[in-house]
């Protein structure tokens, strides 16, 4: 279901070909925040709060400023985190779930350590590996998980276990929790980020955000930034200087980043709610401890690029 439309909305967010060679760094000025806000991350799996936004996390929750946590997925698709299973042969729908189970624990665990109350801790359970295709061709028809084996969310704690693998259920469920928890800052995974479980998340959490604006019932309307995690090339290694460095301008010229300096507390609370996700620091602790710097960015990106994400969906009928 790839249309015109799809390519243009690619370009729009620079989702070019890895580039050899030198590529220079977006520059960067300071985060600021609203006076006494309130904030309400979407991660699409356990472990991408704590990398992107970990020690802002802390440091809000010990101003007593409010955060919620939306984890979209459990990560129960990521066939490498299993570990050794209980029986021979390839895994089943239920090895996926119980996967889901572990990182939802590890979530709660991280998010504890980052001064996250239980109740602002939101899992959705929609599935790992498909946002894409609830985006693109699930809109409202149900989409079954390849891991899991299901179609809706298998986890009794979910924020509404009765909803379908649909991107209409995803984008109301997501709407809903803006509209009940009235957010002044929403942040949420770059429109640029190359996994498209990230990438997907930012096009169904803009479109929550334009329903509500269309049906007046955005009230107040956030402020909304966006976090990076996934690159061709970028983190760098961790090396001289070890702060982290804007990402490529050439890519990135549609967002202007903003950074915040990590106190000593908020950094070691970050590394010590990384350690909560070990079901991933055993198969990509490269990755992860990238994140482990002195600063965090986040991106403010260009209105016109979020409005035409809004504006077209392949499926949408309003």
């Amino acid at each position: 279901m790839m249309g015109m439309w799809w390519g243009a909305l690619l370009a729009a967010v620079c989702l070019a070909a890895p580039v050899s060679g030198f590529e220079a760094p977006s520059l960067v000025a300071p985060l600021l925040l609203p006076p006494t806000p309130r904030v309400l991350v979407f991660a699409p799996h356990p472990d991408d709060e704590t990398i992107a936004l970990g020690g802002l996390i802390h440091r809000l929750t010990h101003q007593r400023v409010r955060v919620d946590v939306v984890f979209v997925t459990n990560g129960d698709g990521y066939p490498d985190a299993l570990g050794p299973v209980r029986h021979l042969g390839p895994p089943t729908g239920n090895d996926f779930i119980d996967l889901g189970r572990r990182r939802w624990r590890e979530a709660l665990d991280a998010t504890h350590r980052l001064g996250v109350h239980r109740k602002a801790v939101h899992f959705l359970g929609f599935p790992d590996g498909g946002l894409a295709e609830l985006w693109q061709a699930h809109w409202a028809s149900p989409y079954t998980s390849p891991y899991t084996v299901q179609d809706h969310p298998p986890y009794p704690d979910a924020e509404d276990p009765g909803l379908d693998y649909e991107g209409m259920d995803l984008t109301s469920i997501m709407a809903h929790l803006i509209r009940r928890l009235r957010p002044t800052v929403v942040l949420m995974p770059h429109p640029g980020d190359t996994h498209p479980d990230h990438r997907h998340t930012s096009f169904f959490v803009t479109e929550a955000l334009d329903t509500l604006r269309a049906d007046h019932r955005l009230d107040p309307e956030p402020a909304v930034l966006t976090f990076l995690v996934h690159d061709y090339t970028w983190p760098p290694v961790l090396g001289q200087p070890t702060d982290m460095p804007g990402p490529p301008a050439a890519r990135y010229g549609n967002t202007v980043w903003l950074e915040t300096r990590l106190a000593p507390e908020d950094a070691a609370a970050k590394r010590g709610a990384l350690d909560a996700y070990q079901t991933q620091l055993a198969v990509m602790p490269d990755l992860l401890r990238k994140f482990l710097r002195p600063n965090e960015l986040l991106g403010r990106v260009a209105p016109d690029v979020l409005m035409r994400i809004a504006s077209h969906h392949p499926n949408q009928s309003r």
